[in-house]
């Protein structure tokens, strides 16, 4: 007999029945058991999962929210309470109004067609505030303006992918990010889900961008329910290379050496941000590590930062 929690109804539905019920692919839902433990499914005699009711209703609910734009490791561990409550407030009513009273949708375009798509569209709900035509272009950049979104551009979507925009991420100081892409492997495009990333099959219009690009901005929004580092959440960077070279620099001036040792520990986490998404990925659980391991050195470095910048403000320290 299959197992099951107490007050909880009879688990009967296969993981293919419940995939086919709630929209979720059966590789997602059980990366999602197994690093948010979402649901708890019961097993066969045969050690297969089976579901409940209450499960598939919950299962439901999260894919709602997630398609909504909300980022699955914020709201794993709401309560059906809590997840009612963030559907309620993020109705279609309630999108519209708070998209009308914020304006168009700034981002950062990467890729060939991008700036021609989004200029050629809607400019009242999109707005291009940059645009590059691919990573390299942006290493030449100094400045990049303020955006709700990154939206980059790309032919296929590979297991090196998610390194790619996280570097794009932390290059520009977005904080969110929409793929359009033509064709990608399934982990890949998994890996991209998980991490927060909006993904779109091309062929796409501005309107479809539009679309993305404001529910990105909607989840980017106060949540009081969850960490503002939970897991998964890609941190940009607060200083740049520049910057911590001329704190560093001013620090032996200074009698308190705080700031120099500071400044060398964002540098080591930074780095070892880096080589944390260049590490070789053999199979998927190696690449939920390393991810884990990323996204646990930007929490890091992003305390640190916070730290220096509070000390650089009481030792008299100009950091821009």
């Amino acid at each position: 007999m299959p197992t099951k929690s107490p007050g909880e109804t009879n688990p009967e539905y296969a993981i293919g029945v419940v995939s086919k019920l709630t929209g979720i692919h059966p590789e997602t839902l059980r990366m999602w058991e197994r690093r948010y433990t979402i649901v708890r499914p019961g097993r066969s005699q045969g050690g297969s999962r089976r579901y409940s009711d209450e499960d598939i209703r919950h299962l439901s609910l999260i894919k709602t929210l997630v398609d909504a734009g909300h980022q699955i490791s914020t709201i794993a561990p709401l309560s059906m309470e809590q997840l009612q409550v963030r559907l309620d407030a993020t109705s279609p009513r309630k999108l519209k109004s708070a998209v009308d009273e914020s304006g168009p949708c700034r981002i950062i375009g990467v890729g060939g067609t991008l700036a021609a798509k989004i200029t050629g569209g809607d400019t009242s709900r999109l707005e291009l505030a940059a645009a590059f035509e691919d990573e390299a272009h942006m290493k030449r950049s100094d400045t990049f303006p303020q955006a709700d979104a990154l939206v980059v551009e790309t032919a296929t979507v590979q297991a090196e992918t998610i390194g790619n925009i996280r570097r794009m991420l932390a290059l520009s100081g977005t904080a969110k990010a929409v793929v359009v892409y033509g064709f990608g492997t399934r982990q890949a495009l998994l890996d991209l889900e998980s991490a927060g990333v909006t993904c779109l099959r091309a062929p796409v219009s501005s309107t479809d961008i539009a679309q993305a690009c404001r529910n990105t901005r909607i989840s980017q929004r106060p949540n009081p329910d969850a960490d503002a580092t939970s897991p998964g959440e890609i941190l940009p960077r607060q200083f740049t290379p520049q910057q911590l070279a001329r704190i560093s620099t001013r620090a032996p001036v200074l009698a308190c050496e705080c700031p120099l040792h500071l400044v060398e520990l964002i540098n080591a986490m930074a780095a070892f941000e880096t080589y944390s998404l260049e590490c070789e990925h053999k199979n998927p659980e190696d690449a939920e590590i390393h991810g884990f391991l990323h996204t646990t050195a930007g929490r890091a470095r992003t305390m640190l930062e916070s730290a220096l910048l509070h000390v650089a403000r009481f030792e008299g320290i100009d950091v821009t």
